[in-house]
C-alpha cells in the first residue's frame, strides 16, 4: 500500500515537473505580443531639445534596455507642441538599435525635418499599448 502510494506520488511529482517545464519554456503565441512585450521593457526619456534657426528640432534622448532584448529596432511617436501645450505635429521615429548596449543606456538623436512654427516643447512616447492605427506606424510590428 505504501509502495503503490509512493508510486502515485512520483507520478504526480514528475508530471508537474513537465508541465513546469513545458510552461516556462512558452512565449506569448502570437508573435505581435512577444514583440510589444519586448518593447514594454525599454525606456526612452527627453534629455534636451532644440529648434535651429532652419527650423530643424533636434532632440536628445537616452535609450534604457533590458541586457536580453531581441529587438533591432524600436519605433517612437514624437510631438513636437506650441506654447499652449497643444499638439503641433506628430511623427514616428525608428531607433536602431544594433549599436545600443544591452542593460546600459544609450544617448540617442531624433532630427525632425525643418520645422516652419515656433516649437516650444518636445515629447517622446514609447507607446507601450499601441491602438491597431499606432501599430501600423510601428516598423517593428511589421511583417
Amino acid at each position: 500500500m505504501i509502495h503503490r502510494q509512493l508510486a502515485r506520488t512520483s507520478s504526480v511529482a514528475a508530471l508537474l515537473a513537465i508541465l513546469a517545464a513545458l510552461a516556462s519554456g512558452c512565449g506569448p503565441s502570437d508573435p505581435k505580443e512577444g514583440i510589444l512585450q519586448d518593447r514594454a521593457r525599454w525606456d526612452v526619456t527627453v534629455q534636451s531639445w532644440s529648434q535651429g534657426q532652419d527650423g530643424t528640432v533636434t532632440i536628445g534622448t537616452r535609450l534604457s534596455g533590458p541586457p536580453n532584448s531581441k529587438l533591432s529596432e524600436l519605433t517612437v511617436r514624437v510631438q513636437l507642441v506650441d506654447s499652449d501645450s497643444q499638439i503641433m505635429e506628430t511623427v514616428w521615429h525608428t531607433f536602431d538599435l544594433s549599436d545600443v548596449q544591452r542593460g546600459g543606456p544609450a544617448d540617442k538623436v531624433i532630427r525632425v525635418r525643418e520645422y516652419p512654427q515656433e516649437v516650444s516643447g518636445a515629447g517622446v512616447d514609447p507607446v507601450y499599448a499601441p491602438t491597431a492605427e499606432e501599430q501600423a506606424q510601428i516598423r517593428e510590428l511589421q511583417p
